[in-house]
């Protein structure tokens, strides 16, 4: 076998497609800051803010510190779901090659499927999920949930989060947001993972509050998030960017989640309860 073929065969790309996902458990892969790819036993590939670009760049000042860990041409997912229109959420250049795939649904709030729509995506192609809106993909239901993600300059006034039960394994995605009291109802959700950003700035929750919000919702599993995409000098002045911080004040708190720090393009299987 030549090596390039080995090299393909190898891929990150190449190991999700022949992942095998047994019953009961859910497939994650962190693509870096608020992005993920989720596989499902039932095969169906869910990925949600993907950022494989550096769209953000002229917008925010804000360059990458890592590669993309996929190839958007070497792998498509099934339904691409946003949280909101910030450009390292709702990335252009990976939202217009996925809009030319004849089969990927894109979901979010309205104004990520308007600009999704303006940018090539066919309206049939279109699933608007504000907070409250459930639909099931196969054995993935997705359920758009409360988000508070205030930033004065550049405001997203329909921000979402998602709370997804991947073959039955219920996995919170916290998305951006500011700590809020009215998350805190997500405990009554029997939540198995929770992924909740910890940096501290541009509208979102710190490290602290972040471990706060895991204390009160009572997740089996935490995985910090929204870190290490950018030079941390990038995230600005007092930004929380150590996922250490987060174990650490969760312990204090007395929360009973166990913290998984993931890497960059690492596949993990995540069980249910």
């Amino acid at each position: 076998m030549s090596t390039a073929k080995s090299l393909e065969r190898d891929s990150l790309e190449a190991r999700i497609a022949a992942l095998a996902v047994p019953p009961g458990a859910a497939a994650c892969v962190w693509l870096g800051q608020g992005g993920y790819l989720f596989k499902s036993p039932g095969g169906v590939a869910i990925m949600v803010d993907p950022y494989l670009s550096d769209y953000a760049e002229a917008f925010w000042g804000v360059s990458r510190a890592i590669p993309p860990v996929i190839d958007p041409e070497r792998i498509a997912p099934d339904v691409l779901l946003v949280t909101h229109w910030h450009e390292d959420h709702l990335d252009a250049p990976t939202v217009r090659h996925y809009a030319r795939q004849p089969d990927v649904i894109f979901a979010g709030p309205e104004s990520c499927v308007i600009r999704a729509r303006i940018w090539g995506w066919p309206a049939e192609r279109t699933i608007t999920l504000e907070r409250g809106d459930r639909r099931t993909f196969g054995d993935v239901e997705v359920t758009a949930t409360f988000a508070r993600h205030d930033e004065d300059a550049a405001l997203t006034l329909d921000a979402v989060g998602f709370l997804l039960d991947v073959g039955g394994v219920r996995i919170w995605d916290v998305a951006d947001s500011e700590y809020d009291a009215r998350l805190r109802s997500m405990r009554d959700e029997r939540i198995d993972v929770m992924l909740v950003p910890i940096n501290g700035g541009g509208g979102n929750m710190n490290a602290h509050e972040a471990a706060l919000l895991a204390w009160h919702v009572a997740p089996r599993v935490a995985v910090p998030m929204h870190y290490g995409m950018w030079p941390d000098a990038q995230y600005g002045p007092g930004a929380t960017l150590d996922p250490e911080t987060f174990r650490e004040t969760l312990a204090k708190l007395g929360g009973t989640a166990e913290v998984r720090v993931l890497e960059p393009g690492e596949i993990v299987l995540f069980e249910g309860s």
